[in-house]
């Protein structure tokens, strides 16, 4: 079983429970862990066995930042269904962080996982 790591896919949307944080576009990075197996080393090098990073960087990027959702935990937990379902995959993580919020409460990471 192989293990892929996307970490810090930094990408924008608006995203907050008030209309004013909502108001403005949001930085955000992602992370993304996933498992997933390949039927037979010899698929190895075969890309129909294999799952496409790029498809899944340029999906992760497009559906956060048209995304509307208020919390934080709403768009892990729909992000990570809508991942899930479109590359099937069985084993996923998925971490949001808010990057300018932690600035402002002078933390390191302000993040919600699932």
């Amino acid at each position: 079983m192989f293990e892929i790591e996307i970490k810090n896919l930094k990408t924008r949307a608006k995203i907050g429970i008030s209309s004013q944080e909502r108001r403005k576009y949001q930085t955000l990075l992602i992370t993304c862990r996933f498992k997933y197996s390949v039927i037979s080393k010899k698929k190895i090098d075969d890309i129909n066995y294999l799952k496409d990073y790029s498809s899944i960087v340029k999906f992760l990027k497009t559906f956060v930042e048209k995304s509307h959702y208020k919390s934080l935990e709403r768009l892990v937990l729909e992000c990570k269904d809508a991942a899930k379902k479109k590359y099937k995959l069985k084993k996923i993580f998925i971490s949001i962080n808010k990057v300018e919020v932690a600035k402002r409460y002078g933390c390191e990471s302000l993040s919600v996982a699932k």
